[in-house]
């Protein structure tokens, strides 16, 4: 049988999910000094980089509900983007689906947060979505590569 080397790809796809799904939502909901920076230099993988503060602003705290999911979505998203590097397709398929999750639910928030403020006060917000449904359809893209199916393939071909 021939060995399937890991692809290269499988490790910039791991740091990105961690930092970008995992990392950087966990850091706006910190209170932490300098996070307005953080906020905006971010990959827009997430509308509005998955700020609390953006969304509700700094004076009002964002629901518990939608803080605690929020947040579970980004240990899950990373977290399985870890177990997806070991090479476990279960860990590929939890990625691919935690990190949608994430994704449609920010998308969600902003889309309700303009049904409620009125498409006048939120205008900046309606382009929020479309940056992270690219990169959304760039790790799809990417986790289903004919050399990702292999790899997979191969990692359960070895019994693990």
């Amino acid at each position: 049988m021939k060995r399937v080397q890991k692809p290269i790809r499988l490790y910039v796809l791991t740091i990105f999910i961690v930092i970008s799904y995992g990392v950087m939502p966990f850091v706006s909901a910190m209170p932490l000094g300098g996070r307005d920076f953080l906020l905006v230099v971010g990959f827009w993988t997430l509308p509005l980089n998955g700020s609390f503060v953006i969304l509700f602003g700094s004076e009002e705290a964002p629901p518990f509900f939608i803080a605690v999911v929020s947040l579970a979505l980004c240990v899950f998203s990373a977290a399985s983007a870890v177990w997806a590097f070991y090479g476990d397709q279960a860990g590929r398929v939890a990625t691919l689906v935690f990190v949608t999750l994430d994704v449609l639910w920010w998308i969600g928030l902003v889309l309700n947060a303009i049904a409620l403020n009125g498409i006048a006060d939120s205008l900046s917000l309606v382009i929020e979505p479309f940056p992270p449904l690219g990169w959304l359809s760039f790790i799809w893209c990417n986790f289903t590569r004919a050399d990702m199916n292999e790899f997979y393939a191969y990692q359960s071909s070895l019994g693990r």
